[in-house]
This record gives C-alpha cells, sequence and structure tokens, in this order.
C-alpha cells in the first residue's frame, strides 16, 4: 500500500470516527431526554393523584370540618390570635367612655364664685332669689355663702349634666348642719352659679381604647412535637390553618407551589448522575437509563403510599440495594442521594424539619451502602443481610435526627423501621431477578449463575470445545486472583473470562487448545483464510451472546478480549508467501480494552495461551517471570491498555498475581522458589502429585 493510500484510509477512518462520535453524541443526549421525562411524568403523576383522590378530600380548608386530627410535627413557637384579641378586647371594654372639660364654662363658674367670695352678689344672683338672700341675717348670709363656695369648688367640672349635677348638690349638703331653708337656698344659688363643663368625647375615647389594647402583649403558645393541633371534626379557622401551614400539612387546595419546585428540583437534579456518567469509560445504554427511572419511579411510588398509612417507609433503603448491585458504584452513590431526598420532597411536601430528615438519611445511606457494596456479595442472605443491617442503621439515624430536630416521635418509630428493614430487604432480593432480565443489568447474584458450570453454553463448551473451556477456566482463575488483589470486581471478571471464547464453538477444531495431537487444520489452509478463521471467533462470539441473551457487560468480554492485536504468526506467514498483504486483513476487529476488567481478561488470556504454547513446564520461576512479562509489555507497547487506567503499581500486582497462579500449575522439582519446609510437609501428608505436576 502506498502512502497515498494509506494516507487515504487514514482520513476516512478519521471520518467514520467523527461521524460516530457525533452520532453517540446524540443518542446519549436523547437519553438523558428520556431519563428526565419519565422522572418528571411519574412525579407530576404521584403529586396530581394524590391531590385528586386523597388530599383534597381529607386536608383540612378553612371554615369546614377538619376530616382528621392533626398532631404537631415540629416543636414551635407561634402567636395564639384568638386568645390574644380576646384580651384586647377586654381591656378596650373597660374604656367606657372619655369625658372632657369646657374651659369656657370652667372659668365662667370660678368667676362667679370670686364675685360670692368677694360680696358682690348682685353680679351672681337674679331677683327674686337675690331679694330673698338680701332678707336673710347677716350671719345666716355668711353661713350660706360660705357653703355654696365649699361645695362648688368641691363639685366643679364633675357634672356631665343637669341631673348628675343636682344629685351632687343634695349629696354633698346631706353633710351640712343647716336648715331646710337654708338649703334650699344653697342648692338655689349652686344651681344658678354652677353649669355642667363634661362633654364626651368618642374619637378621643376610642384612641384610648387603642392603646389599652396595644398595650396588651400577644399570647405566645408552645408546641410540642405530638400535641393535637386540630380535633376531627373541628372547624378550621384562618389561625388554625396557618398553623397547620407552618407544621407542614397541605390544605385541599391543589398543590401548585409543591408541584413546581419538584419538578424543578428533578430537573436540576438530572443534570448531576448525567455528569457523572460521563466521566465513566463505559456509557449507558437507554435501556440502563430506563431502568435507573424505573427503580426511581417505584420508590417514590412506594414511599408515598407508605406515607399515607405508616409514616416515612425509609425508601432510600430500596434504591440503595438495587442500584448498588447493578450499577458502578461511583454512579449509584449519586443516584441514591438525590432520588432519596426528592422521595421524601414528593411523599411529605416541603416540611423543612422532614427534608432535613430525608437528607440526613439519604447521605448516610448512599456513604453506608457504597461501603456495603463495594465488594459485591457472592450470597442473597449476605445481601439480604446487609440491607437489614442497613435499615437498622438508618432507623438508629431517624431516631436520633427527630430528637435531635425536635421532630415528632413515639414508640412506632423504632418498631417501623424494623418493619421496614425488613420489607425493603426482601423486596430487594425478590424484585431483583425482574429487574435483570427486563433491564440487562446485572448483579453479583446474577454473575454467580452465569458463572456455575451448569449454563448452557458453558456445558456446550465442556462437550463441543473442551479444550478451550479448561482455558477459560485458567482464564478466569488468573484474572480473578489479580482482580482480588486490586480490589476489582472479581465475580465480574471470572464471569466474563469464562464466556470470552464462546466464538470457537462454531469452529472449535481450528483452535489448537480443541484439537488432537499431531493433528493441525491450519496445515492445509492457506495463512490468509487461517487468520481470517481464527479472527471471526470474536464475531461468533458476539453473535451467540446475542442468541442466548448473554448480558452486555459480558458481551464487552467478547469483543475487547484481543482488543485490535495482530495474528502475528499467520501474518507474518503470509507476508512470506506475499509481499503486498495487509497487515489489516490480521488484525481483529477490536475495540481496544475500555474497561480495567476486560484488560485483566486480555492480559490473562494472552499469558495464558502463551505458557500453554511452551508445552512444558518450567524449570525455574526466573523464566516463567520473563515470559509473563513480555507478554504484559507486547500489550502495553502495541497500545492495547491506553484506554485503560492501569498504573505501574497495578501492572506489578498483575504480574504478580499470575506468577504465583502458574507457578503452581506448571513447575517442575527443580522450581528453585518452592521451600524445603514446603516441600517436606506435602510429603508427609501423602501429597506427592504437587511435586509430579
Amino acid at each position: 500500500m502506498s502512502n497515498g493510500e494509506r494516507r487515504q484510509t487514514a482520513a476516512i477512518k478519521k471520518s467514520i470516527s467523527q461521524i460516530r462520535a457525533d452520532l453517540e453524541l446524540k443518542a446519549s443526549d436523547s437519553q438523558h431526554a428520556v431519563f428526565r421525562i419519565i422522572l418528571l411524568a411519574v412525579a407530576l403523576f404521584l403529586i396530581t393523584g394524590n391531590w385528586l383522590f386523597i388530599d383534597r378530600h381529607e386536608n383540612y380548608r378553612i371554615g369546614y370540618p377538619s376530616a382528621k386530627t392533626y398532631f404537631a410535627l415540629t416543636s414551635s413557637r407561634y402567636e395564639d390570635r384568638a386568645a390574644t384579641l380576646e384580651l384586647r378586647q377586654r381591656a378596650a371594654s373597660r374604656i367606657i367612655d372619655v369625658m372632657v372639660r369646657d374651659e369656657k364654662i370652667a372659668a365662667e363658674v370660678s368667676a362667679k364664685i370670686e364675685s360670692l367670695k368677694s360680696g358682690d352678689f348682685s353680679r351672681v344672683l337674679e331677683n327674686p332669689l337675690l331679694e330673698l338672700f338680701s332678707g336673710l341675717p347677716k350671719l345666716t348670709q355668711t353661713n350660706i355663702i360660705d357653703t355654696v363656695v365649699a361645695v362648688a369648688e368641691k363639685i366643679m367640672n364633675k357634672a356631665e349634666d343637669r341631673d348628675e349635677q343636682t344629685a351632687l348638690i343634695w349629696k354633698e349638703l346631706s353633710g351640712y348642719r343647716l336648715s331646710q331653708s337654708d338649703k334650699n337656698v344653697v342648692f338655689q344659688i349652686l344651681d344658678k352659679i354652677l353649669n355642667p363643663s363634661l362633654n364626651s368625647d368618642a374619637e378621643m375615647a376610642s384612641r384610648l381604647r387603642e392603646d389599652v389594647a396595644v398595650q396588651i402583649p400577644p399570647v405566645i403558645r408552645e408546641i410540642r412535637p405530638g400535641e393535637v393541633l386540630v380535633q376531627k371534626g373541628q372547624v378550621i379557622t384562618p389561625s388554625l390553618a396557618k398553623l397547620l401551614e407552618s407544621q407542614g400539612y397541605p390544605d385541599s387546595r391543589f398543590p401548585y407551589k409543591h408541584l413546581i419546585f419538584v419538578l424543578v428540583a428533578i430537573i436540576i437534579w438530572s443534570f448531576w448522575p448525567v455528569w457523572i456518567e460521563s466521566g465513566l469509560k463505559e456509557k449507558f445504554s437507554l435501556r440502563q437509563w430506563v431502568y435507573i427511572a424505573v427503580i426511581l419511579s417505584v420508590c417514590w411510588a412506594l414511599e408515598l403510599m407508605f406515607a399515607k398509612i405508616g409514616g416515612y417507609s425509609m425508601a432510600v433503603l430500596g434504591m440503595t440495594g438495587w442500584l448498588c448491585l447493578t450499577l458502578p458504584v461511583s454512579l449509584s452513590y449519586h443516584i441514591v442521594l438525590g432520588g432519596g431526598i426528592i422521595s421524601v420532597m414528593i411523599a411529605f411536601g416541603t416540611n423543612p424539619g422532614i427534608i432535613a430528615l430525608g437528607c440526613i438519611l439519604a447521605v448516610f445511606s448512599a456513604a453506608i451502602g457504597r461501603v456495603l457494596f463495594i465488594d459485591p456479595p457472592n450470597h442473597r442472605v449476605t445481601i439480604w443481610r446487609n440491607l437489614f443491617f442497613l435499615g437498622l442503621c438508618l432507623g438508629a439515624v431517624s431516631v436520633s435526627v427527630h430528637w435531635g430536630l425536635g421532630l415528632f416521635y413515639n414508640y412506632r418509630l423504632p418498631i417501623l423501621s424494623i418493619v421496614f428493614s425488613l420489607f425493603w430487604s426482601t423486596m430487594v432480593i425478590a424484585l431483583l431477578p425482574i429487574w435483570e432480565n427486563l433491564f440487562d443489568v446485572i448483579s453479583p447474584l446474577r454473575l454467580l449463575e452465569l458463572s456455575h458450570p451448569s449454563q448452557p453454553l458453558l456445558k456446550r463448551l465442556q462437550i463441543e470445545a473442551p479444550g478451550t473451556y479448561h482455558h477459560t477456566l485458567m482464564v478466569g482463575t488468573l484474572a480473578e486472583a489479580a482482580a482480588d488483589k486490586l480490589m476489582m470486581n472479581g465475580l465480574l471478571v471470572k464471569a466474563g473470562a469464562y464466556y470470552h471464547d464462546i466464538g470457537k464453538l462454531k469452529n472449535p477444531k481450528y483452535f489448537v487448545e480443541n484439537q488432537v495431537s499431531g493433528e493441525n487444520i491450519h496445515d492445509g489452509l492457506s495463512p490468509t483464510l487461517s487468520g481470517l478463521v481464527l479472527i471471526s471467533h470474536v464475531r461468533d462470539g458476539i453473535e451467540i451472546a446475542e442468541e442466548t441473551k448473554l448480558p452486555k457487560t459480558l458481551r464487552r468480554f467478547i469483543a475487547e478480549h484481543h482488543g485490535t492485536t495482530v495474528q502475528k504468526y499467520f501474518y507474518e506467514k503470509a507476508r512470506a508467501m506475499d509481499e503486498n498483504i495487509s497487515e489489516e486483513q490480521f488484525r481483529y476487529p477490536g475495540p481496544n480494552p475500555q474497561s480495567r476488567e476486560t484488560a485483566l481478561v486480555m492480559l490473562a488470556d494472552s499469558v495464558e495461551a502463551a505458557v500453554k504454547a511452551k508445552n512444558k513446564s518450567f524449570d525455574n520461576i526466573r523464566d516463567l517471570r520473563l515470559l509473563v512479562q513480555n507478554v504484559i509489555k507486547q500489550k502495553a507497547e502495541a497500545g492495547q491498555l491506553k484506554d485503560v487506567d492501569f498504573t505501574m503499581h497495578d501492572m506489578a500486582v498483575i504480574e504478580s498475581s499470575f506468577i504465583d497462579i502458574l507457578r503452581s500449575t506448571y513447575h517442575s522439582r527443580e522450581v528453585k522458589e518452592i521451600s524445603e519446609s514446603i516441600r517436606a510437609a506435602a510429603e508427609k501428608k501423602g501429597q506427592s502429585k504437587h511435586n509430579d505436576r
């Protein structure tokens, strides 16, 4: 191939890669859009349906009797407006009226009294009263004037009208020792000079009542969690409605604010897991995004249902179990965290105390779940026990949060925590196989089932390609040992190794491990045809995996276990026969390993094949180590590990693990690393087979 043709081919490949990347980006955007639409539709349906069938009939309404008894959820203080109003009205009612003195009248009365004191009677008295008074003896006149002045000064400006003034005059005169006739004269004079000066001032009386009412402090009442706020059948007043609203109880009106708040929260949060997923090597399919949306929807719906009959059900426990078992831990943590908080918002509204509880439990469950499932359990009982233990921890945290935040709780809370822990632990185990079959997700339990020798494909390998079957077992042993040391998913690696060569089932005799000793079918074939047959086992394996519904996760091991390496033996053989042969004809379709797991199986596959190709035991460990190092080095130099984040330390651990396993399988009596003490113990126990292998 000329340089121009190579450049043209490279340009075409680059263009195809760019088109493929653009299509994958568009597909990814559409998947994320479907994910958001499902969540929004579910939230809209749950909130609207809950109001339509339950809340609008059961929630309170101002002016109507309450359909149920309401209890305080949180401790708080509030102003009892009804009691405050009653006290202020009582204080204001004590102000009957305000009397204001007329200063002009008061001045005239004072002037008349002064005239009497000075003896100028004519200015005050008129005939016939003046003539009557003038005809009295001087002593009597003096006594009468003294009495008039004394009584006038005492009752002046105290009467509102004539009747009240008359009563006051006679009341005062009853204390004086005068004859009745003299008292009559005193009364006539007082009635003449006095004039009521008090007038009622309605405006001032109203102001005074307001001032008195304002000085009465508001009545503050303290509510403790669990106290009855409203009895069933009690009429809801505006003040009671406000009290219930402050406790987070919704009224019978459609919850527009609640709905908008939840929908906006879902839209904003949905970008979070999408962003986390963008950093993963393996992108999610539409089916997996739908799976996540379904899990969240189921948990939200059950949380809402239990909220109506039994309180907070810890639905976050179900999310933790299903998602942590079937998704990468780094992503499941964030989905559980956000999904748990939103489930509380949907079920309990936007009460600050309940939202705080939901946030704390979601953080706790996501964090503990990440620890419990980072090393996937391999037994149903273990998974159930871990989830139940996590539920008990959530219950203890819930009780602590209720106590710390002053939320209402009683003896039912720890009991319900145990009940819901049992429910969710059992529900996770029961529904896990359904999710796996519907959405092609994979859990540790399914990996164990797929790794069992009774699986149809593995049984076919045992019968139709026994050499390949034993090869896959050895590859699985090598890869799992290294995965365990690197804290990777050993179950996934082993299952991937068991199925990576199922494509050889179509033409098992074309592969050396299945050939009878001394017979090689490739001796009669052209190197081009031989290379084509060997390379085709990757494509054949993918077809078999699709036909048998093998999980997509395991199909990656089939596609990537050779990467884009070249069949060197047949390529060199063909090149010796034809100089114009292209290397691309002998290259595996790939892609290169995209995950640490598939890369580890590639290395184990290559190392096991290279060791078996020696067809002999190793005289010393140095030869074995050198062979393993060369195989790993060739893969790295060929760029097969460029998309995987193996460090130098990881590579050293992989090499060491491979050597430890291979040493126990392909050693001879002369291997110097076997200590004398181990050999002596083996001989003592009669384990001669170990030294004869």
